[in-house]
């Protein structure tokens, strides 16, 4: 088989990849457009000219992907395409292209009953009301500085999984969540809100927030459906009113805590500590505690166990907490271990606990160890402040005897440690968890 006259560079003839034998081109259809669901759909489109087997094999393709520029997309679709359904659309526009392009081809998407759809369009854009309308849609993601506030009636009656970034939403997000029965999945990245009421979606299962503007509203969140939390980012302040059904959690906090945590209340002045004006942090921190307290699965960063910290420290009264497996994603800093401890000691039933070492990096280190003892021989076994890349066993020993200290029903420590073992430090550390594991009846795991 050759190649056809003027085929573009990069186009070879299959045969040439196999030695002479065209293995690709044996394939079924459906397999070829799973293989070119892994490209953009106008690299897709050159195949057409390696020869009569491969001519239309794109235009039946369920799965579709363009970057700009929008009218030549438009008018190869409208003459080629034959596909009765699109399983898969996504389209990233990156500057002002004309609006009716950009309408065109979302209208083009639904009218082929599109299943998932993907929009990442970095200029403004107004959605148009078709857009809202599309029984056929499953998932549906965009990342879009425009806002998702629509005038119509939203019918989106199979969409489970919806995500969205940077959209600014209010009151008439109502119509997107009644719209959208069979909800299960919500991911907000910097999305605008001050309030989400998911009280109306009882399919809705798992909700994933992220705040990374400056904001001072507090977002306040009814979510009494939900099975999974995950929230990113304290920058914001939370008020979670109801999530009575929650069994799983992810507190990440950013690296960094807000200044305005550690300074609301300075650990030197008695008066500061009287001051109910001072207190927000604190009441915030008290809620947030009490609507985990039936959460089995629990992770939490180096920064909410900081805060942990602080709080323990400012008389703030931890619940008993279900947790059963505990995961921290942390650093061995002596900023974390009072909060540590204290989850520990809280969550009389907990069975697993995982640690994944973290980036050692946080600035905010020095005013949360304002409120340490310094006189603390417990405090002083962990560092101020560290940027190891190999740690010592001797202060991984002690980091695994504090776990160990604080709890008793567990059954498995696993540390996610080798990145910063060495041979000779990890098969150290292995020994003093083979003793520490059979003085404390744990299994403990290092990888």
């Amino acid at each position: 088989m050759e190649d056809p006259p003027n085929a573009p560079a990069g186009a070879q003839n299959p045969s040439h990849l196999f030695g002479g034998v065209d293995s690709i081109s044996s394939l079924p259809d459906e397999m070829l457009h799973h293989i070119m669901s892994f490209v953009p759909t106008n690299v897709a489109i050159t195949t057409s000219v390696l020869s009569k087997r491969w001519r239309h094999v794109w235009c039946k393709t369920p799965y579709l992907s363009f970057k700009s520029s929008l009218e030549p997309i438009r008018e190869t679709l409208a003459c080629s395409y034959t596909a009765a359904k699109i399983m898969r659309f996504h389209l990233y526009v990156e500057d002002s292209e004309t609006r009716h392009h950009v309408d065109s081809l979302i209208n083009f998407a639904i009218s082929h009953n599109v299943e998932k759809l993907s929009l990442v369009l970095e200029a403004y854009y107004r959605f148009p009301d078709f857009f809202f309308s599309n029984p056929s849609l499953k998932q549906l993601i965009v990342e879009s500085w425009s806002y998702m506030r629509p005038k119509c009636t939203v019918s989106w009656t199979s969409l489970r999984d919806l995500s969205l970034k940077n959209s600014s939403l209010d009151e008439s997000f109502t119509k997107v969540l009644s719209g959208s029965p069979m909800l299960e999945s919500l991911t907000l990245n910097s999305c605008f809100l001050s309030c989400l009421d998911l009280s109306e979606s009882p399919r809705l299962r798992r909700l994933d927030l992220k705040f990374t503007n400056s904001s001072s509203r507090k977002c306040h969140i009814v979510a009494p459906h939900i099975h999974y939390l995950r929230m990113v980012d304290f920058t914001h302040k939370y008020s979670l009113a109801d999530v009575s059904s929650l069994i799983e959690a992810n507190i990440e906090t950013i690296y960094c805590l807000p200044r305005y945590w550690c300074d609301q209340v300075d650990p030197s002045k008695k008066k500061d500590l009287d001051d109910p004006s001072k207190d927000d942090c604190q009441v915030m921190m008290q809620a947030m505690l009490e609507k985990l307290q039936n959460v089995e699965n629990l992770t939490v960063g180096l920064s909410f166990l900081q805060m942990l910290s602080i709080a323990d420290f400012r008389g703030v009264r931890f619940p008993t907490f279900k947790v059963k497996t505990l995961t921290l994603k942390s650093t061995i800093l002596r900023s974390a271990v009072r909060g540590t401890a204290k989850l520990l000691q809280n969550s009389p039933e907990l069975k697993k606990i995982v640690f994944y070492k973290t980036e050692d990096w946080n600035c905010s280190e020095k005013y949360v160890n304002r409120y340490m003892d310094p006189q603390d021989p417990q405090d002083l076994i962990f560092p101020a402040k560290s940027a190891f890349k190999v740690a010592k066993p001797d202060l991984v020993a002690s980091f695994m005897e504090l776990l160990l200290r604080n709890t008793r029903t567990l059954e498995t420590l696993v540390l996610q440690l080798r990145s910063c073992l060495n041979t000779t430090n990890y098969v150290e550390v292995s020994q003093i968890a083979l003793t520490l594991s059979h003085k404390n009846n744990v299994s403990i795991v290092l990888k």
